[in-house]
């Protein structure tokens, strides 16, 4: 009996912990700030290689063993039925652009939250949110929403 309780009240704390977890990873965050500067990091690539697979199929035949009636009265017979089976196989290698780094913008403020003591803080953002605050004078107030604290 008091393992069901236990359940229950399990259930019940883990349910409240996702309501709360949940309630506050839906609403964006902002950030508000005197701006210092602008950051464009640039996405790194480099050529490299890979297997070039290509499919290869053959064909063959399979024998097929079909049956009807009961008892004595069974009947088997066989047909051919063909077959196509494919596989990828290697054919030497391919050279393609992989992608080390993406593209990131960054916005740096000052003062932000109002807390002069919070200066030269780094804010990942989207691409249209550093257009706007490129034209933007140096020190002005902006207000912004950061896909991530850092640069």
């Amino acid at each position: 009996m008091q393992h069901h309780i236990r359940r229950t009240a399990l259930v019940a704390v883990v349910l409240v912990v996702a309501a709360v977890l949940g309630g506050c990873s839906g609403q964006p965050r902002k950030v508000s700030g005197l701006l210092d500067t602008t950051r464009r990091v640039p996405a790194t690539s480099r050529l490299t290689t890979r297997p070039h697979l290509v499919r290869q199929c053959h064909s063959g035949s399979k024998q097929v063993r079909h049956t009807s009636g009961r008892g004595s009265k069974k009947r088997t017979w066989y047909t051919t039925r063909s077959t196509t089976v494919c596989t990828k196989v290697r054919r030497g290698t391919e050279t393609y652009r992989r992608v080390i780094r993406q593209e990131r913008w960054c916005v740096m403020l000052d003062d932000v939250g109002g807390k002069r003591s919070r200066d030269r803080v780094w804010y990942q953002v989207g691409r249209n949110t550093y257009t706007d605050t490129r034209v933007r004078r140096s020190g002005s107030k902006v207000t912004i929403e950061p896909e991530r604290d850092g640069c």
